[in-house]
């Protein structure tokens, strides 16, 4: 993988792209925790009256997480707990920049009571560059009281607060500044969400951000283009189908 795209990509969404372009994404037993389902109890969402499923545990939200048969034309493959950790802990320099500087690392806060991911890949893994195009990563959490909300809110406040840009260090404490933040229009799924572009300021590529929440849940999405990482997008059949999956757990 090029070092513009590696510099860019930051911190997890560069060891998602890396494993799609190598083929080498593991998905051993030894690599996973083995944790009970969770119980299908109804309970409410913080600060509302809607009914909403009780967050998910490890297991089930690795089954909720989309599979190659779940949508044409891309490559998905799982990512291991320990692939996701290897992101490290991305810092912005500005604490109203940390909602945005966090979701370029592997440490969240809130933390999630559980997740689960996945990388997705327009192109044929193990092959050039130019033959890639869309490539990302895909994390489904589930959160304990109102950390879904939280992320959102916060996440909300850093775009408004850090739209000209901020200064950041990505999980390896390399410098990962980042020249500007743009709003784009959210899909229309789930309870709410949001998505936005951070263009990184060493070598002026994009990186897309989605982010849907359904009851306590997340599911985030990270995209860029291998080929030209200035024209990074992420694929609404790819955000689609994982909602749906993800919901469709929820409702079981």
């Amino acid at each position: 993988m090029s070092k513009s795209v590696s510099r860019v990509v930051l911190a997890v969404t560069a060891v998602a792209a890396l494993g799609l372009v190598t083929a080498c994404s593991g998905d051993s037993d030894g690599d996973k925790k083995s944790d009970k389902s969770s119980e299908q109890t109804a309970g409410k969402t913080p600060g509302g009256d809607k009914a909403v499923a009780a967050p998910l545990a490890k297991a089930d939200l690795e089954k909720a997480v989309i599979v190659k048969a779940d949508v044409k034309g891309f490559e998905v493959e799982k990512m291991t707990d320990k692939e996701y950790a290897d992101g490290g802990a991305a810092k912005a320099a500005k604490a109203e920049c940390q909602p945005l500087a966090q979701m370029m690392g592997a440490e969240q806060n809130p933390v999630p009571k559980a997740s689960a991911y996945a990388t997705f890949a327009s192109g044929t893994p193990g092959g050039d560059d130019a033959d890639l195009g869309l490539t990302g990563m895909i994390r489904v959490s589930s959160y304990a009281e109102a950390g879904a909300e939280q992320t959102i809110s916060d996440l909300r406040g850093a775009l408004t607060a850090c739209a000209g840009g901020f200064k950041a260090t990505d999980g390896s404490g390399d410098k990962a500044d980042v020249s500007k933040v743009e709003t784009l229009t959210a899909p229309k799924l789930g309870d709410e969400a949001l998505a936005y572009t951070v263009t990184d300021k060493q070598e002026g590529a994009a990186v897309k951000f989605t982010v849907v929440r359904s009851g306590t849940h997340l599911s985030v999405f990270f995209g860029v283009n291998i080929a030209n990482p200035a024209k990074s997008e992420i694929p609404e059949a790819v955000v689609s189908a994982q909602v749906a999956k993800l919901e469709k757990a929820l409702k079981a």
